[in-house]
């Protein structure tokens, strides 16, 4: 199957990343392309439209073209029933009158016009390079990410990350099912949409306030999972025992936890440690980090104001140990 995503302008480069790390998670993927917010996406799988965050829709791909060949287009698509065509500009102005003269296309090889109710919505995308053909299979319902914004929680801290931006957090580990550990979990952002998309959820956070606050989160969303006290750099759990790791490491301008070299060099080792092997981690924080264990599958950005950058990371566990707290230690900055 070959499926067009409209990406969400936000970061592009997360959209893409996240629609991949779940296609590698429920089936295989033969092949992709990108063009400007675009993803062009030759999969073989299972349905994971539920689980997107960053992507505004998901099309079935028809065909694409150059703009001057598109009427030529649609005169080889066939169809059964009413059909509604939508049309939009990925960086370039779309004519008003494109979408009426497409239907009329269609309407005389014999499909009923239908605007509200259609069997079939035709969506064409437009870039500057070239259009793109499909039919509509998912629409990002956005009202779910305002009903879980921090603020309508009953445990909030300020400088979270959102629900949107946590959910495709939580899709870049390539995890399909299993269970989730947050070992600084704070209000349990990344717990509940881990919990919401039907994964096992773990978490840890050091201060006793802040491990209530996001029991009480996770029984609001009405999400079973363990919160407990403990010390990310001396995580109270076995080897290999999380199939991912999720995890926002503190500000330092407001931090309450020790000194940020202590707390990544060993945090780190600890994280690497728990996880399984060939299993990815997810690192947020406010630092470049010049250190890392395992392999290092992708590093994002996402810029909250002008006094702060989140950095992304995105880790594997291999089959070697990482160096020595001692060695991380000096190299994080």
């Amino acid at each position: 199957m070959k499926l067009i995503f409209l990406l969400s302008g936000e970061n592009a480069g997360l959209a893409k990343a996240e629609v991949l790390s779940l296609a590698a998670a429920f089936g295989k993927i033969m092949g992709y392309e990108a063009d400007d917010r675009i993803l062009l996406l030759e999969f073989r799988g299972e349905n994971f439209f539920h689980r997107l965050a960053l992507s505004h829709e998901a099309s079935e791909f028809i065909s694409s073209c150059p703009y001057e060949e598109l009427k030529a287009e649609f005169e080889k698509i066939s169809l059964t029933g009413s059909c509604c065509v939508r049309a939009s500009g990925i960086g370039v102005k779309v004519d008003p009158d494109l979408e009426r003269r497409l239907g009329a296309v269609l309407w005389r090889k014999g499909l009923r016009i239908d605007l509200t109710e259609p069997d079939n919505l035709v969506r064409v995308y437009i870039t500057r390079k070239r259009c793109y053909i499909g039919l509509l299979r998912f629409r990002q319902e956005k009202k779910q990410f305002r009903d879980r914004l921090p603020n309508r929680r009953p445990f909030f801290m300020p400088v979270v990350i959102l629900p949107k931006l946590s959910r495709a957090i939580v899709n870049l580990t390539s995890l399909k099912s299993g269970l989730v550990l947050d070992p600084m979990c704070g209000t349990g952002s990344f717990l509940i949409e881990a919990g919401l998309m039907g994964l096992e959820i773990c978490g840890m956070d050091y201060y006793r306030d802040i491990v209530e606050g996001c029991r009480k989160n996770l029984e609001f969303f009405n999400l079973d999972g363990e919160v407990l006290q403990g010390d990310a750099r001396a995580i109270p759990f076995k080897d290999r025992s999380f199939d991912a790791v999720v995890t926002d490491y503190p500000y330092f301008r407001a931090t309450r936890s020790g000194t940020e070299n202590d707390l990544y060099a060993r945090s780190l080792e600890e994280i690497y440690r728990v996880l399984k092997n060939g299993k990815r981690a997810v690192i947020v924080t406010n630092l470049d980090l010049k250190w890392l264990p395992g392999r290092l599958i992708l590093k994002g950005e996402q810029r909250v104001h002008k006094s702060l950058t989140r950095r992304i990371y995105v880790i594997e566990k291999t089959d070697f140990e990482p160096r020595s707290a001692q060695q991380s230690l000096q190299q994080v900055s």
